[in-house]
């Protein structure tokens, strides 16, 4: 199995970096509202804790707590100030999808099929825990729908991006 120390310091990044753009993109993609927003970030925090407990080290070493608050801080100094929500919501779904193939890609130079495979769970995972967390649309927890057509559309990108079968 592959580990923090089989990759370039850019090349780590990378992998450190998709999940946590994979979460903000897909955060940032429905209008689930205050709350909504509130469980959108904690959706994550399962799948993260299955992969620090897991047996592949390359999940593991990505989801170290210093790890990840690396990744935000290197996330938030790449992000560019300015736009309106639209235009944040497409360069977050941009940069999602470019680091999440450009992950996948680094691993398959580098890492073992059962690495891609997990890696690319893991990220499709995410993105289907943040989705499913809040309904988009709701007034006061009525109406509105489990998953928008955006999260849909970036599912189906993510899933494309990383090689993944769409169930």
């Amino acid at each position: 199995m592959t580990t923090k120390t089989d990759f370039s310091t850019a090349e780590w990044e990378v992998l450190r970096d998709a999940p946590n753009l994979v979460v903000l993109a897909m955060a940032v993609a429905g209008a689930s509202g205050f709350f909504g927003s509130i469980a959108e970030a904690l959706a994550p925090s399962e799948t993260i804790r299955h992969a620090l407990q897991g047996r592949n080290q390359l999940l593991r070493g990505i989801c170290e707590k210093d790890e990840m608050m690396a990744s935000v801080e290197s996330i938030k100094s790449q992000a560019k100030a300015g736009g309106d929500f639209a235009h944040i919501q497409a360069a977050l779904r941009k940069e999602a999808i470019d680091k999440s193939r450009a992950a996948v890609a680094l691993l398959r130079q580098k890492g073992s099929p059962e690495d891609i495979e997990a890696y690319r769970e893991f990220l499709i995972t995410l993105g289907d825990k943040v989705a499913n967390a809040a309904k988009e649309g709701a007034f006061l927890g009525f109406g509105g729908e489990r998953v928008s057509e955006h999260e849909r559309t970036l599912l189906a990108e993510l899933a494309e991006a990383v090689g993944a079968l769409q169930a």
